[in-house]
């Protein structure tokens, strides 16, 4: 299948069965109504206030929209946005690789987290420090991303990189900065290198994600005093350094390679950062909480990929997509040794009222990888009669998520 008619199908699902697509370029001038969820009430109003095409609504701001009689607002915002996603799309033509940027000192577990990312867990132990550069074209979650590991040794930091930034830093997409919370000596020599990063990323007008990595974060030293006062320590010098650079948007995300969830978490979390459907998912997930009473839902690849999640506490949060990881998980393991993968995955905690439950919608890339929804609720029987709805809706996002 060409790249050409490979994105004709994934466009396709965005619009309703009886539309045919011959040339991404005809797209754009498709009326309204060809959109899955566009009525044809909806699609009258919408070209009587001049809207005629896919086009037309993709020049609409979501933050100063029109008002058009009996379509709420929600709905076009909604219908916005997507259009807008399938005009960036139809622009591009094909996805193009992302550039992923793996910068800290060494010894800090870079290339250890691409290790397991990768699956090859057996190198780990045997892994020598990275010299300059390497560069991987690598497959994460069936997206295309080549990935930059640069070594961090105090010689190529100052000899190479900086000589050269423009060598290095221009068009990455997402920097994973990693730091080793078991090496509180090394924390202001990191926390200097991380402000050179930030300076030469202004200097060269480029602004990526950007993800601190807490690695070495491993089970049984998280429970320590030290490894608590050791991360505080960090956030605040490198939020210190952040307060320098206002421009750029950082979070922080605690790793050990001993638990591949918390990579895969990791990279769910930086790849978000750079998905222009992600807000869309959580969106369609708020609409699902709100029409099941539903208290959180995540929708969550088989691999571990979370696409997007709503929820209303922290708490809520961190138990779907942990339960969800951990189940799916031992689903694989069940599949792994022969047994049918089971379409519906329940945990029940009666004592405290609820249920979390999975239900698997589709499977995404040509890797076929199972998708699930899950969800915190009450009475997951209500869950019933409505995945159809959302699994049409979710589809065609998944798809085109970076």
């Amino acid at each position: 299948m060409s790249d050409q008619t490979s994105k004709n199908v994934i466009l396709k699902d965005f619009f309703k069965r009886n539309v045919l697509i011959n040339e991404l370029e005809d797209i754009m001038r498709f009326k309204p109504e060809t959109l899955i969820g566009v009525d044809k009430v909806s699609s009258d109003q919408l070209l009587a206030n001049g809207i005629k095409s896919i086009g037309d609504l993709a020049k609409l701001s979501v933050a100063n929209l029109p008002e058009i009689k009996d379509v709420l607002p929600a709905m076009l915002q909604k219908w916005i946005k997507i259009a807008q996603v399938i005009q960036k799309n139809v622009q591009e033509h094909l996805k193009r690789h992302k550039k992923l940027l793996m910068i800290g000192l060494d010894n800090g577990g870079k290339t250890s987290i691409l290790a397991v990312v990768q699956d090859r867990f057996s190198i780990i132990k045997s892994l020598l420090p990275t010299r300059g550069v390497k560069r991987e074209k690598l497959d994460f979650f069936g997206y295309p991303i080549i990935s930059w590991d640069l070594g961090g040794q105090v010689q190529y930091r100052e000899k190479l990189y900086f000589n050269r930034p423009e060598l290095f830093f221009t068009e990455a997409d997402i920097i994973l900065y990693v730091i080793d919370t078991q090496d509180p000596d090394r924390f202001p020599e990191s926390t200097n290198y991380f402000r050179e990063v930030l300076k030469v990323l202004l200097e060269l007008k480029e602004k990526p994600a950007i993800l601190v990595v807490l690695s070495k974060s491993d089970e049984d030293i998280r429970k320590t005093l030290q490894w608590q006062q050791n991360v505080t320590t960090i956030k605040n010098k490198f939020n210190k350094v952040i307060d320098e650079f206002e421009q750029f948007s950082i979070d922080f995300c605690d790793t050990t390679v001993y638990d591949r969830n918390t990579i895969m978490h990791m990279f769910s979390i930086a790849l978000k950062k750079v998905s222009d459907t992600s807000e869309i998912i959580e969106n369609i997930l708020e609409d699902f909480c709100n029409q099941v009473d539903a208290k959180a839902a995540s929708l969550v690849s088989m691999d571990s990929l979370i696409f997007g999640y709503y929820t209303n506490t922290d708490t809520d949060e961190m138990l779907i997509n942990n339960t969800a990881l951990l189940l799916q998980t031992l689903s694989n393991f069940y599949n792994s040794i022969g047994l049918i993968r089971e379409k519906s995955i329940s945990l029940d905690l009666p004592l405290n009222g609820f249920t979390i439950r999975g239900e698997k919608l589709f499977d995404y890339s040509d890797l076929q990888i199972s998708v699930y929804l899950w969800v915190i609720a009450e009475d997951p029987g209500k869950l019933e009669g409505k995945l159809d709805y959302f699994k049409e809706q979710l589809l065609p996002l998944i798809n085109l998520f970076l």
